[in-house]
């Protein structure tokens, strides 16, 4: 029998879109999963809109809460999470309908502890595929996967296109109040992980085109944050002996600032 996937949603401001995203998880391919909707004190109706769709379909599970941001919204799911695997989907994106099954299969034949696949940015008049759609899997262990993050190639520092085993992601959580909260943590998860796998092919849909959205402002008020999350991870590196690692993340540093 397949073991259960816990998908932990965060939900704040989101009435146009939770329908949608939800939805994609309900309809996966893989169907023994935990659904669980953080209401992150929505002010709109989404709080609502969770309860109404728990009533249908007993594998959602709905936690209400005062606002705290992303991080502390996802934080909170962790907690609640009761499968032997992990999966963030933002609530404004969407999953094809295989994304699971698929991520779940090539995590099992590699005997992998995180399996991620690639994306699609859908943007107000184009949609940008993040992948050559060749199927191409790449394992490896925790230093490629790494290094492939450092120069945004297979692997990404983002948290929801992948499936991660519970036990990578340890007493790791993400940073209350901080933005690029990715980035403060998805390394700490590679690093970890003694195999990760990656396949070519774009499952998760990443919509970028609401306007209220971190990444649909054109004015960039968490770099800021960015900064203090690379020279971060700069020091993990530095204390963990990976010196390459700690070299290339200077570089990106100095260009970034």
């Amino acid at each position: 029998m397949e073991e259960l996937v816990s998908v932990i949603i965060p939900v704040y401001k989101v009435e146009k879109y939770l329908e949608r995203c939800v939805e994609s998880v309900q309809k996966q391919t893989f169907q023994n999963l935990e659904i669980i909707l953080v209401d992150d004190g929505s002010p709109d109706l989404c709080g609502a809109m969770c309860d109404e769709m728990a009533k249908t379909d007993p594998r959602i599970k709905v936690i209400h809460k005062n606002n705290g941001g992303l991080s502390d919204a996802r934080n909170v799911g962790i907690e609640m999470a009761s499968g032997n695997y992990i999966v963030f989907v933002d609530s404004d994106d969407w999953l094809d309908l295989d994304m699971i099954a698929l991520l779940y299969r090539v995590l099992k034949k590699y005997n992998a502890d995180i399996a991620e696949c690639s994306y699609r940015n859908i943007c107000t008049d184009r949609i940008e595929e993040e992948t050559n759609c060749s199927a191409k899997v790449v394992e490896g262990d925790r230093i490629l996967a790494l290094e492939a993050m450092l120069d945004w190639r297979w692997f990404k520092p983002v948290a929801w296109n992948k499936l991660y085993k519970r036990d990578v992601l340890g007493d790791i959580r993400y940073p209350k109040g901080k933005l690029h909260e990715d980035e403060y943590t998805t390394y700490k998860y590679f690093y970890n992980a003694n195999k990760l796998v990656y396949v070519d092919v774009s499952k998760y849909n990443y919509d970028r085109r609401r306007e209220d959205s971190i990444t649909g402002k054109k004015f960039r008020e968490d770099n800021l944050d960015a900064c203090w999350a690379f020279r971060e991870r700069m020091e993990f590196f530095y204390k963990n002996n990976l010196a390459e690692l700690y070299l290339k993340m200077n570089n990106i540093y100095c260009w970034y600032v």
